[in-house]
């Protein structure tokens, strides 16, 4: 009975069992490593644990889908059924998220369809070109890294005369965003900054509370502010 399940003429099966089990094995590896670059090379908070564990089992699941539709055009058909009634609402909140699992699934269906060359080649092309992107941090532009807001006094300075030293100091740039009078004798003044050295902005902080025209200071220091 078991020769019988395991042979490749079963259920018609046009593809030899070790064939089917080193494609699934290979399929396995190919999303291990995709998994693995992704989780070296994200940057976004928007992680998620899941997601990566979910690159190595699609792969694995195309290949397995790309194995059973080959040479049955009724398979083919009923699994098309099957996907159109499951609906998928996960959402993706990164772009970069959605060229992974693009990656995963035409690996899969590679290594699916028994194109192990064409398969391994894709993998070590894309695989280098995503961590490229990643170390040269391709597409980047000057950006602003911070955000501040200062409610400023009137003594008779204006407030660049108060600011622009202490700005100079602490930022390579910065841009004003927002300019609104609380009262007579006060100032509200937002910025967009992109500091010299962002561990140090505490420093930055520090010399503005000792200003006396100073009377109250917001500063929010993130790496991923939008870019200029």
């Amino acid at each position: 009975m078991l020769e019988s399940i395991f042979s490749p003429n079963f259920a018609n099966a046009s593809t030899p069992i070790p064939v089917i089990l080193f494609s699934l094995m290979l399929s396995v590896a190919v999303g291990q490593l995709i998994a693995w670059i992704y989780v070296w090379t994200h940057r976004s908070p928007s992680y998620s644990k899941t997601f990566s564990a979910s690159l190595v089992v699609l792969p694995v699941i195309v290949a397995l889908m790309m194995i059973l539709m080959s040479g049955n055009t009724a398979i083919a058909f009923g699994l098309l059924a099957v996907f159109a009634v499951v609906r998928f609402r996960n959402v993706l909140k990164d772009t970069r998220d959605t060229t992974f699992i693009l990656w995963a699934i035409v690996q899969g269906m590679g290594v699916g369809t028994l194109h192990f060359a064409e398969s391994l080649c894709g993998l070590a092309v894309i695989g280098p070109v995503m961590v490229y992107l990643w170390l040269s941090d391709f597409g980047h532009r000057n950006y602003f890294d911070a955000m501040l807001s200062v409610d400023i006094g009137h003594d008779g300075q204006s407030p660049d005369q108060i600011l622009t030293p202490i700005l100079t100091r602490h930022a390579s740039r910065w841009k004003q965003t927002g300019n609104q009078h609380l009262t007579q004798s006060g100032t509200s003044i937002a910025f967009k900054l992109l500091l010299r050295n962002p561990d140090r902005s505490d420093e930055l902080r520090n010399e503005l509370l000792k200003l006396n025209e100073i009377q109250q200071i917001s500063l929010f220091v993130n790496e991923d502010q939008a870019e200029s």
